[in-house]
C-alpha cells in the first residue's frame, strides 16, 4: 500500500501566535484585555470626575465647556494609552522603563575583585610557592620588592 502524494492531510499553521486574544469585538473593532482594562478604568475616572464638577451645573456654558473638558481629558488619555505604541511597546511599558531609569545610580564606581574581598594569604589558598613568596615579601622593608600585585600572583 503506497500513499499517493493526492492522500496527504493538509494542516493549517497558526501564524498569529504574538498577537494578544481579543476579548470584545464589536463590529470590525476588536479590543485586547488590556485595551479594555485601561478604557474602563478612563471612563471611571472621568465619570467621578463629571460627578465632582457638579457643583458648577448652573453655571454660565463656558463653565460648562470647561466641565466637559476636563471630565474628557482622562478618557483621552486612556485611549492613547490603550492604543499607541511605540517600537512594539505599548506607553505603561515605557513608563516602566523611564521609572527604572531613573531609579537607578548615576555613576558606577569600578572596583577590582581583589580590592572588595578579603585578602587572605596565599598560603591559606594553596597557591605552589606561595612560602618562598610570603617569606621574599616579609625580608623587605616595604613589603614590596619592585614586583607589580599582578605579577606577584
Amino acid at each position: 500500500m503506497s500513499s499517493s502524494p493526492s492522500t496527504y492531510r493538509k494542516h493549517t499553521v497558526p501564524t498569529h501566535l504574538n498577537l494578544p486574544d481579543q476579548v470584545l469585538t464589536l463590529w470590525s473593532f476588536n479590543l485586547t484585555a488590556r485595551q479594555l482594562l485601561v478604557l474602563l478604568v478612563g471612563g471611571g475616572i472621568s465619570g467621578d470626575l463629571w460627578h465632582a464638577l457638579a457643583v458648577l451645573g448652573h453655571a454660565p456654558m463656558v463653565v460648562q465647556g470647561v466641565r466637559v473638558l476636563l471630565a474628557l481629558l482622562p478618557v483621552v488619555l486612556a485611549l492613547v494609552v490603550a492604543w499607541y505604541q511605540h517600537a512594539g511597546r505599548s506607553l505603561e511599558v515605557w513608563c516602566l522603563v523611564l521609572l527604572r531609569y531613573h531609579l537607578q545610580p548615576r555613576r558606577f564606581v569600578w572596583r577590582t575583585l581583589r580590592a572588595s574581598a578579603v585578602h587572605k594569604p596565599a598560603t591559606e589558598l594553596g597557591i605552589p610557592g606561595a612560602d618562598e613568596r610570603e617569606s621574599k615579601h616579609a625580608s623587605t622593608p616595604s613589603g614590596h620588592d619592585g614586583e607589580t600585585e599582578q605579577e606577584a600572583v
